[in-house]
């Protein structure tokens, strides 16, 4: 049975964090290419914190449910869903939505879980898989032998990326910002690891500091972070290399110059998940099919920091906020 109401956290203005309350409001229901999923778990992302602020490219009328990762059980069908039955085990991405016990995603942003993976690591790997299969695999064209620098490695995605950049064959090199951080990526795989907090000034500070670890050049940057260094990442790159944004964690929008882009032939790419689902490219879902085979076989693993109550939504918030986590912030239960 579905209930005509549910538990949910709702934002009520776009004061950040500050300003969403546990509510009791109606369940959703499906539209034509939706589907209806009783959440298991839901895992909190830059993107969330951004949208919350009104600063993210979808901003949704008050009050409303934020959250755009989550995993659980399909309840109901809207009209037109192909390639999802009622029962089924998924992650998914809505636009909006996921902090709540149902939530509505469209067919197209729902990928199947294994049985081996459980609806924590689900919800923590669902945007994050996703986005690094897009980023390395469409967008960069990582091949074996490959060397790719990951900015922001020690975070959800970032730790994902460090993991399928092995899978791919490739060499990862990490971008962290503390010790802890830096532990991680090298625990995951990262061949070589560089501390931005120990970097001198200077935009040839990471490509100094690359050539000490035995790198000259690298032949994809996926950047998570964004920020004023992207001169120093774009020395990084070999000529004929490629740079892929992902996102602007750091909250700053850095420019690209775009004569050093022209001097080294340098390819730069944006990493669109939302267009990459809206279109259902099929290799993008053949992709995240294949690393979430590659989590439920235990060739990758989620990295969760920490799995919290929406109740103590504030410092899961706070904790992403001031880069203190290592991995993903999961809530599960009220």
């Amino acid at each position: 049975m579905i209930p005509t109401s549910m538990q949910a956290l709702v934002a009520t203005d776009y004061q950040g964090p500050a300003s969403v309350r546990i509510a009791q409001v109606p369940v959703p229901t499906p539209g034509t290419g939706e589907v209806l999923i009783r959440a298991g778990a839901s895992a909190l992302n830059f993107l969330d914190l951004l949208m919350l602020e009104g600063k993210y490219q979808v901003k949704p009328p008050v009050p409303f449910v934020p959250g755009r990762d989550l995993a659980g059980e399909v309840v109901a069908l809207g009209g037109g869903v192909t390639g999802l039955v009622v029962g089924q085990r998924v992650a998914a991405q809505p636009a909006f939505g996921a902090f709540a016990e149902y939530a509505v995603a469209p067919d197209y942003a729902c990928q199947p879980l294994p049985d081996a993976v459980d609806d924590v690591v689900g919800a923590a790997s669902g945007i994050v898989l996703a986005t690094v299969v897009g980023a390395l695999k469409l967008r960069g064209r990582v091949a074996p032998g490959q060397r790719v620098l990951i900015t922001g490695a020690a975070g959800g995605v970032g730790t994902a990326a460090i993991q399928y950049a092995v899978e791919l064959g490739a060499v990862a090199v990490a971008l962290v910002s503390s010790a802890a951080k830096a532990e991680v990526a090298s625990r995951l795989g990262a061949k070589v690891v560089v501390r931005s907090d120990l970097l001198p000034s200077g935009k040839g500070a990471l490509r100094d500091a690359l050539k000490a670890e035995g790198i000259d050049d690298v032949d994809v940057v996926v950047d998570m972070v964004g920020g004023p260094d992207v001169d120093g990442l774009l020395r990084c790159l070999k000529p004929g290399g490629r740079f892929v944004i992902v996102g602007f964690a750091s909250g700053h929008i850095p420019r690209i110059p775009a004569n050093y882009l022209l001097l080294k032939d340098i390819e730069v790419h944006g990493s669109s998940l939302d267009r990459l689902f809206r279109t259902r490219d099929p290799d993008l879902a053949n992709g995240i099919r294949e690393a979430f085979d590659l989590m439920a076989l235990g060739r990758m693993r989620a990295a969760v920091d920490v799995v919290l109550p929406f109740r103590d939504f504030a410092e899961g918030a706070r904790r992403l906020a001031a880069r203190e986590t290592v991995g993903k912030v999961v809530f599960k239960g009220f």
